[in-house]
């Protein structure tokens, strides 16, 4: 999949990053990632085995930012207690193994939520792999479908 394609059909995650795109959720800075570094894992092949390389080496490039988070972390307690139920509305992104994920949470101060969405990289990745699946030979497509590294029950919603 080019890396037109790939943004075209909004690809996320290692999906994306082996057609040669370098977005990262990440890089936002959100929770401790803006004290962490770490690289972009791409690749400019844009095919299986790209993303299965991306996958690989952001295994290792876990490693190394596991090893510098568990360095940083602070003295002191880390529970934090919540008192209350939540009033308001938050949208959070942020990379899953998979790719990004978005979660839209409004709360109206009682136990209840209002609305709770959830994007999956999983749902997002579908149409780049229909993408992928055009004109290929059907013993290639348990292949293809693995590539994305799906997670079914994420997707049934």
């Amino acid at each position: 999949m080019s890396a037109k394609d790939a943004v075209t059909l909004g690809a996320a995650g290692p999906m994306m990053r082996a057609s040669g795109i370098q977005l990262d959720t990440r890089t936002l800075g959100y929770a401790a990632y803006s004290d962490i570094d770490f690289d972009i894992i791409t690749s400019k092949d844009c095919d299986c085995y790209a993303r299965c390389e991306v996958r690989i080496n952001e295994i290792f490039q876990s490693f190394h930012i596991i090893r510098q988070a568990v360095n940083k972390i602070p003295d002191g307690e880390i529970a934090v207690d919540i008192k209350g139920n939540p009033n308001g509305e938050a949208f959070v992104r942020l990379e899953q193994p998979r790719g990004e994920a978005i979660y839209y949470c409004r709360a109206n101060g009682s136990k209840f939520l209002d609305r709770m969405r959830i994007r999956t990289p999983t749902f997002t990745n579908l149409m780049p792999l229909l993408h992928t699946l055009k004109g290929c030979e059907l013993a290639d497509v348990p292949l293809l479908i693995l590539t994305i590294d799906p997670c079914i029950s994420c997707t049934e919603r």
